[in-house]
């Protein structure tokens, strides 16, 4: 509804208040003046006009408080105000006869709604005048007087009254109703403005609001990084400082349970062939490791492994995963551990409800992965660097220094509990051997006794190269009667053996010196120096044998 016309209907609530005054003051009169009935105060009489009355008021006040609020009123509703305000007036108007007075307000209405022009209305009026006057003279003539002609007489009164005061009533001209109705646009289209500029200020405000709340959450996000590279940071510190595989598969599966909450974590590494995946370590009971790693379980995961793969899936089943049969896992999320030169396995990560695993943290495990990765290379070529450091470059035995830093270890170890038994060993006649085949044909030889002796000792027991032929075999737990046996069965296999290369075939012999600790010495010193004593007699009583050492040996030396 437009303004100009709530504007005009304002107006219209305040004339309305004076027309039903007037009908009021009409009503009041004609029923006790000129009603011509003898029950002046009969009640029925009196109900059609105070129903009127009622009704009038309570609209008039309903539209008065409905056109003072603020809200918008639809055209539709007052069409239908409209309605019920002439249908009101119609039927009283119709129902006392007063059809002169409805006449009168009507111009009255038009007056102010249609701004009419007042000599218009002063002509009408004096042609109503003269026609009551004409009706009163003729009744006067005929000997007819009536209440009627007193009520025409009032209404002479009345429109004479109103004449006399129709000068002080403000009409608007043509001109004035205009700019009037100029305004009223020019305040509407004012209205429009401010209501486009302020709903273009809630849709700024709306998108400031996205924008804070995308801010927020890059924020957010930031944070959470922020906490993952700081904990990446300090994670790697300490990946870097271990060099033991163990303690480092250990030290990262914590640290997975203890920030991504999982509730099962496991490191599954290849072996040498890269042909199956074995548990390296797992927060699960040892038992279970064993039924659901089954290689016919993991075949998913090793292929995932050697694709070097990541990712997580937030709904899985036994079917799609049997190594998770019998456990109440939804959810995995796994990593490839490899490098560029390198494959070495899969961090495996389960969890018991489903849709628990993100972007974020898929992006956390994989750089621990790649940390762990670069760990593991880093412990593979520091071990090949010790092998290489503690093995005898032409022979394949590990060299004097590892010898004497695993019998410091194995006798502190013992603390005396057990015996720790050793046989220094050296080829006969070797310096001749060089002379007369070569010294080629003389590494052959030592390559050669080297072979026979790592093939019969016990897995755990070590044959290092002590110096030139000489050799030592480190028996752990036997006494020196029990070395002696394995010792014989090397020395007579190396007896048996022909050495040949290219042309040349021979055989030679080997003399041993056995000692055991704590027995014949209490450290690794006199331990050796023991065992050079027996061989020392082993040579000088006609080479090719093995001599237990005892304080006489020293004796006769």
């Amino acid at each position: 509804m437009s303004a100009e016309k709530i504007a005009i209907e304002r107006e219209y609530i305040k004339i309305s208040w004076f027309l039903i005054l007037s009908i009021a003051v009409y009503l009041l009169f004609d029923k006790l003046f000129f009603s011509t009935s003898v029950e002046i105060v009969s009640f029925s009489q009196w109900l059609v006009p105070l129903i009127f009355l009622f009704i009038s008021s309570a609209y008039n006040i309903f539209k008065r408080w409905l056109f003072n609020n603020d809200e918008q009123i639809n055209e539709e509703i007052f069409r239908y105000l409209k309605f019920f305000e002439v249908i009101n007036l119609v039927f009283f108007f119709g129902y006392e006869r007063l059809f002169d007075l409805m006449f009168v307000i009507s111009l009255v209405f038009l007056l102010y709604v249609e701004r009419i022009n007042v000599k218009n209305l002063k002509q009408v009026t004096m042609i109503l005048i003269f026609s009551y006057i004409f009706f009163i003279f003729l009744d006067f003539i005929t000997n007819n007087i009536s209440s009627v002609d007193l009520r025409n007489l009032f209404y002479i009164l009345f429109y004479i009254f109103w004449l006399s005061y129709s000068s002080k009533l403000e009409i608007y001209e043509k001109s004035q109703t205009n700019e009037i109705s100029l305004k009223l646009k020019q305040y509407e289209e004012n209205f429009k403005s401010q209501q486009k500029l302020s709903e273009a200020k809630d849709i700024k405000i709306k998108e400031l609001e996205r924008e804070l709340s995308y801010l927020k959450e890059i924020n957010k996000r930031l944070n959470i990084s922020l906490g993952e590279f700081f904990n990446l940071q300090e994670i790697s510190k300490i990946i870097t400082q271990i060099l033991d595989t163990n303690e480092l598969l250990k030290f990262v599966n914590d640290v997975l349970i203890g920030v991504t909450g999982v509730d099962k974590s496991s490191i599954l590494l290849f072996n040498k062939e890269k042909t199956e995946l074995y548990v390296a370590f797992s927060n699960l009971p040892e038992k279970e490791q064993k039924e659901s790693f089954k290689q016919e379980n993991i075949e998913w995961l090793k292929n995932v492994a050697l694709n070097c793969e990541n990712g997580y899936r937030n709904k899985v089943s036994s079917e799609d995963c049997p190594f998770i049969n019998g456990r109440a896992t939804k959810s995995i999320m796994y990593a490839s551990l490899a490098t560029k030169n390198d494959k070495y396995g899969i961090i495996l990560l389960e969890h018991i409800f489903e849709d628990v695993f993100t972007e974020d943290n898929l992006r956390f495990l994989t750089s621990i992965a790649a940390q762990v990765s670069i760990a593991l290379e880093n412990s593979s070529l520091y071990q090949q660097m010790r092998s290489m450091a503690m093995v005898d470059g032409l022979t394949g035995a590990f060299n004097r220094i590892y010898l004497y830093e695993v019998l410091e270890k194995e006798i502190q170890a013992s603390a005396g509990r057990y015996p720790i038994s050793i046989a220094l060993f050296d080829v006969d006649n070797f310096k001749k051997l060089n002379d007369t085949y070569g010294h080629l044909f003389g590494d052959k030889v030592l390559q050669t006794i080297v072979r026979i002796a790592r093939e019969r000792v016990r897995k755990g027991d070590i044959v290092a190269r002590y110096g030139g032929e000489e050799f030592i075999i480190v028996f752990n737990h036997l006494e020196s009667s029990e070395a002696y046996k394995v010792v014989e069965r090397i020395r007579r296999a190396i007896e048996n053996e022909i050495i040949e290369d290219n042309l040349i075939q021979t055989r030679v012999t080997v003399s041993f010196g056995i000692a055991s600790y704590p027995l014949h010495a209490e450290n690794v010193k006199d331990l050796i120096k023991c065992a050079d004593v027996a061989m020392y007699r082993a040579k000088s009583s006609g080479k090719n044998c093995t001599v237990v050492y005892n304080q006489e040996l020293e004796m006769k030396i």
